[in-house]
């Protein structure tokens, strides 16, 4: 009868237990690398969410504080409105609201090329309210530019260049000349955003930090 060898007899249990638990960590690091990189991956896309999503909201506010233009409205009322105001007290929860050029008329519609606009805060929404007409009309439109937003909190840039946090003038056709909007989302850290109110050839203020001393 023939009888095998010592190298022909096989693995041992221990030799089994250790092969196996290599096997294990070498499958746990390759399910963790797996983990990790997904979780980098859904990370990269929220973060390019969030950056679009501020990205275009800079760029609506921009573009209607670019054409600002010094042309006073009336409410329902009959009541003058100064071309650019800090808040109105028929819009609840308004931040700023201004007459800006550059409408499109794309359908020839019987209308100005100037609008009423309006950017306010309502149930944590970051809101863009529009008039159909400049004088004695209602808002007619209201597009969301973002959520979840816990404060917002606007100044104002004078003639003189000082900041305030009203806009408060005699001249109904003043406007100034920059606005600070600082934004804080929920979970995010806050967003500080500066614009040019009216014509881009205005000088560019300066940073929120040379604020001290103008």
């Amino acid at each position: 009868m023939n009888r095998l060898r010592p190298s022909e007899s096989g693995f041992t249990l221990v030799e089994l237990l250790v092969a196996l638990a290599i096997f294990a960590m070498i499958s746990v690091a390759g399910v963790t690398l797996l983990r990790s990189g997904s979780d980098t991956q859904i990370a990269v896309k929220k973060r390019l969410e969030d950056y679009s999503r501020v990205n275009r909201l800079y760029n609506a506010i921009e573009g209607d504080l670019a054409q600002a233009v010094a042309r006073p409205v009336r409410d329902q009322t009959g009541v003058a409105i100064p071309a650019f105001v800090a808040s109105d007290t028929a819009v609840s929860g308004a931040l700023f609201g201004l007459v800006r050029a550059g409408w499109s008329n794309y359908d020839d519609a019987p209308r100005a090329g100037l609008q009423r606009v309006a950017y306010v805060l309502d149930g944590g929404a970051l809101k863009r309210l529009s008039w159909p007409m400049l004088d004695g009309a209602t808002p007619a439109h209201s597009a969301v530019l973002v959520e979840n937003v816990s404060a917002a909190n606007v100044q104002f840039r004078a003639e003189k260049g000082e900041w305030r946090s009203d806009w408060t003038s005699t001249d109904t056709y003043s406007l100034p000349r920059a606005i600070e909007l600082r934004l804080t989302i929920q979970g995010k850290a806050e967003h500080r955003m500066l614009f040019l109110v009216g014509p881009q050839t205005r000088p560019k203020p300066r940073a929120v930090d040379e604020r001290e001393g103008v």
